[in-house]
């Protein structure tokens, strides 16, 4: 856990629902859901301020080609989990450099936003 990062707090309350979420056949609700909010843990950063460009599939709420900007909550192998404060929204970011980073349609719970 980041204690630096000021929308941690926030992240720790939304980790609580899982609701919607689509446990893997043959795993153990309880199990991947905590494997989940532990990876989350175990990457968390600092709230270092990241954008994407929108590609595709893109969301229904956002134009393609247009730009997201937020705070980074944790990072793993390619994938950024961001907080968008303005909207309370989180996304999931996908590149290896923060210069040229995409976001592919993944946002809402961050659950759902994280693989491990």
């Amino acid at each position: 856990m980041n204690q630096a990062n000021p929308y941690w707090a926030s992240l720790e309350a939304a980790l609580a629902d899982t609701s919607g979420i689509i446990v893997p056949k043959g795993e153990d609700e309880a199990t991947y859901f905590e494997k989940l909010r532990s990876s989350i843990r175990a990457h968390a950063t600092a709230a270092e301020k990241v954008s994407a460009i929108v590609v595709e599939p893109g969301f229904s709420h956002r134009e393609l080609g247009t730009k997201i900007t937020g705070y980074l909550l944790a990072r793993s192998d390619g994938y950024w989990l961001v907080f968008e404060p303005d909207e309370g929204e989180y996304y999931c970011f996908w590149g290896s450099d923060a210069d040229s980073l995409g976001a592919h349609g993944v946002c809402g719970n961050p659950l759902y936003c994280w693989w491990d």
